[in-house]
């Protein structure tokens, strides 16, 4: 479980404001402050991180993709990578050259399936699970991969989380067209505010990928919105920097003071 770290240098809460003075933070003081943040609505964020978050009283933000709720699926991700470890190295070859991919090294595939259009990617996506017909995810990948429920994210205390969202599907959103683009940001918050009858204000870009058209759509619609760059906090609030949380307790210390 990979917990995206938001490193804040003297950020504090924003007031809701006018695009003239949107990125006017509240407060003089400045100082060193940690928001802790985790994407794609996974259960085990749940099982394990809430309860240290709550027992804690430490706030974070869960940023979440309510249409793979509604279809009870995993990001196409995880799906793909666990789908690729199940097929031998000669099968990875044949499907890397059915699809004109430049290597099946899995990371390497995976990663080269995200520069592609939503359409090439479905079209792969959809050669991948014809080879592999007996896919049946284990107790051990149902519990790294599986989403949380919507009667699981009611359950959330407010007062302790607070939901973001992370698009409808988790596309890479360069690159769409604008119809669909502006569907995943903003039927996305529409679905969790109804599902959750709680606000939701603030925004990832799934793997952090965004340009300035993204940008600009979901500034429409959120208050902020958080990449996967590392980085310094500007006053652009709708590209804030994170941090990737290494293994290990001391990792993450080194990480966050350097």
């Amino acid at each position: 479980m990979h917990e995206p770290i938001l490193k804040e240098r003297g950020l504090q809460q924003f007031r809701p404001c006018s695009k003239s003075d949107r990125c006017a933070p509240r407060g003089a003081a400045l100082g060193r402050r940690i928001a802790l943040t985790f994407d794609d609505g996974l259960r085990s964020n749940l099982a394990v991180a809430y309860p240290l978050l709550h027992r804690l009283a430490l706030p974070a933000t869960f940023f979440i993709c309510p249409g793979l709720i509604d279809r009870a699926s995993w990001l196409w991700t995880h799906e793909t990578r666990r789908r690729l470890v199940r097929l031998d190295r000669v099968m990875r070859r044949e499907l890397a050259r059915e699809a004109h991919a430049p290597t099946s090294d899995i990371e390497a595939f995976v990663g080269w399936m995200k520069t592609l259009d939503l359409g090439r990617r479905t079209r792969v996506e959809a050669r991948l699970r014809d080879a592999t017909p007996r896919f049946v995810p284990t107790p051990e990948e149902r519990e790294e991969y599986d989403l949380a429920g919507w009667e699981e994210l009611r359950r959330i205390d407010p007062a302790v989380i607070t939901i973001g969202s992370h698009t409808l599907t988790h596309p890479i959103l360069p690159g769409m067209p604008a119809a669909e683009l502006e569907a995943e940001v903003r039927d996305s918050r529409r679905l969790l505010e109804r599902g959750l009858q709680r606000p939701v204000e603030l925004f990832a870009y799934p793997n952090g990928d965004h340009d300035a058209g993204v940008a600009a759509c979901v500034g429409k619609y959120y208050r902020a919105a958080v990449t996967a760059a590392r980085g310094p906090v500007s006053r652009d609030i709708m590209r804030l920097p994170r941090l990737v949380a290494p293994r290990g307790a001391l990792r993450l210390a080194r990480r966050i003071y350097a």
